[in-house]
């Protein structure tokens, strides 16, 4: 009985013993296919970095580009991207040679950028945004100018009457006539008495022919309504 008691003592100890080592090693079985799957997934995040890598910078449009955007294209600084905008629009990229580039800064340059639509430029002056505005300040005019044009033709008619009131033979004095007697005389208006009376004295009738606007025609007309004395 004795003898057993060792044995079986000695049998406990290696199953121990052995429990003991089968553990970590389980333990490490059990870590390595974690470890495969990280390095499976570093290896598919590595192609990301390569795409992201690859990608190219979004085109610049001519157009619609602000200045920063423009000063950021190689090449191109403050003062180009200047006069990039001022010589807007562009149909392509070959007329930056209107901004001054050269041509070989162009052909750098024709990877970078696009040809988008011009903006809309907007109306300087609302009167020509909305020509309709004006309509009733030119119908207005008309209305206007119509009293004129009445006081004009009864100016007209009452100097025909008062002309119409010169009994056939009568005189008129050159040397003293007043500018109301005068303007009775056919042809002869307010300048033409003035005129008149401005270029006394005369000796015969005829010398009223020496007044500026007073031709033989006129003479002719008023001969037989005029004197001198």
């Amino acid at each position: 009985m004795k003898r057993k008691v060792p044995v079986l003592l000695s049998m406990v100890v290696a199953v121990f013993v052995s429990l003991c080592l089968a553990v970590p090693c389980f333990a490490a079985a059990k870590d390595e296919p974690k470890k495969d799957d990280a390095k499976k997934e570093t290896r598919k995040e590595e192609p990301r970095k390569d795409t992201a890598k690859k990608e190219s910078p979004k085109a610049v449009d001519l157009n619609n580009a602000s200045q920063k955007e423009l000063e950021a294209l190689k090449g191109v600084g403050a003062a180009k991207a200047k006069k990039i905008i001022a010589n807007r629009p562009y149909k392509s990229a070959d007329e930056l040679s209107k901004a001054g580039l050269s041509k070989k800064e162009i052909d750098g340059l024709k990877s970078q950028v696009v040809v988008g639509a011009a903006p809309a430029v907007a109306p300087k002056d609302d009167a020509k945004a909305h020509p309709a505005a004006k309509t009733p300040e030119k119908a207005a005019s008309p209305a206007k100018e119509e009293k004129p044009a009445k006081d004009a033709k009864k100016e007209k008619d009452a100097k025909k009457e008062a002309k119409a009131k010169l009994a056939p033979g009568q005189k008129i004095n050159l040397n003293t006539a007043s500018q109301t007697d005068l303007e009775l005389l056919p042809e002869i208006g307010p300048a033409k008495a003035k005129a008149i009376i401005a270029g006394r004295p005369y000796s015969k009738p005829e010398d009223i022919m020496k007044v500026r606007g007073i031709k033989q025609k006129t003479y002719d007309q008023i001969k037989d309504n005029i004197a001198v004395k």
